[in-house]
C-alpha cells in the first residue's frame, strides 16, 4: 500500500513538472513582453531545464505513462514553437526551425497513424538537446542588451549578438532538419510494412474517457503497450 501511494506521488510530482513546461511555454510570451528579453532567458531556461528532468525522474522512478509522453511531446513542441516565433520577430534565421518543427510534427502523427510508437529516435533526442542549448544561449544573448557595462566581453557579444544567432539557427536548422529525414524514413518504415495498416477508427469502438484516463497513468500499461500507436490507445 505504502510502495503504490509512493508510485502515485511520484507520478503526480513528475507530470508537474512536465505541467509547469506547458504552462510556462502558454505565459512565455506575456513574460518576454512585460518582463523583456533577461527575465525571459531565465524563464527559459529552466522551462528547458524541466524537460530533462521530468524525463530522467520518469526513467529513474520507473513511472513512464501515455499521459506523460503526450504532455512531454505537446510541452516540448509548444515551448519550441514559443520560442523560435519570439525569436523570429527580430531574427528571420528562426523561422525555417520553426517550419521544419512543424512538418516534423505532421511526420509524426502520420506515423502514428499507421502504427507509429511514442518512442523517440536517438537522432531527435539529438536535435532536441542541440536546439534546446541554441535557443537557450539565443535568449541569453538578446537579454545582454539590458546590462549597461564596460567589460569588453559582454560588449563583444551585444555587438555580435545577430552574427552569432545566425549561427545559432543555422545549427538548428540543419538538425532538424536531419531530424526530418529520420522521421520521414521512420514512417516510410512504418508506413510500408505489411503488418501495419492505417487505423480505421470507424470498425474500432472508443474507449470511455475514464478508461482512457485509467490507461494513461498506468505504468504497466504503458510498458506492454508503448510499441503501438498512441491513436491506438483511445479505440478497444
Amino acid at each position: 500500500m505504502k510502495r503504490n501511494l509512493l508510485k502515485i506521488i511520484e507520478l503526480i510530482f513528475v507530470n508537474l513538472i512536465t505541467l509547469t513546461r506547458l504552462l510556462g511555454a502558454f505565459a512565455l510570451p506575456f513574460i518576454y513582453i512585460y518582463k523583456g528579453p533577461s527575465i525571459s532567458s531565465i524563464v527559459i531556461l529552466i522551462l528547458f531545464l524541466t524537460d530533462a528532468i521530468d524525463g530522467f525522474l520518469a526513467r529513474t522512478f520507473k513511472i513512464s505513462t501515455f499521459l506523460g509522453s503526450i504532455l512531454d511531446a505537446i510541452s516540448d513542441k509548444l515551448l519550441n514553437t514559443v520560442s523560435f516565433i519570439l525569436l523570429g520577430l527580430t531574427y528571420n534565421i528562426m523561422i525555417p526551425p520553426l517550419i521544419l518543427e512543424i512538418l516534423i510534427l505532421l511526420i509524426s502523427y502520420s506515423t502514428y497513424k499507421y502504427g507509429g510508437n511514442v518512442q523517440s529516435s536517438k537522432v531527435g533526442k539529438i536535435k532536441t538537446i542541440i536546439l534546446d542549448i541554441c535557443v537557450i544561449f539565443s535568449f541569453v544573448l538578446i537579454s545582454l542588451n539590458a546590462f549597461n557595462t564596460n567589460n569588453h566581453i559582454i560588449n563583444y557579444f551585444i555587438n555580435n549578438t545577430t552574427t552569432y544567432i545566425n549561427i545559432f539557427g543555422s545549427i538548428i536548422s540543419i538538425s532538424c532538419i536531419i531530424a526530418l529525414l529520420d522521421y520521414i524514413k521512420k514512417y516510410k518504415k512504418v508506413r510500408n510494412n505489411p503488418k501495419n495498416e492505417k487505423i480505421n477508427f470507424k470498425d474500432k469502438t472508443r474507449k470511455t474517457f475514464k478508461e482512457v484516463m485509467k490507461n494513461g497513468i498506468d505504468t504497466n500499461y504503458y510498458t506492454i503497450h508503448k510499441d503501438e500507436s498512441i491513436l491506438e490507445q483511445f479505440y478497444k
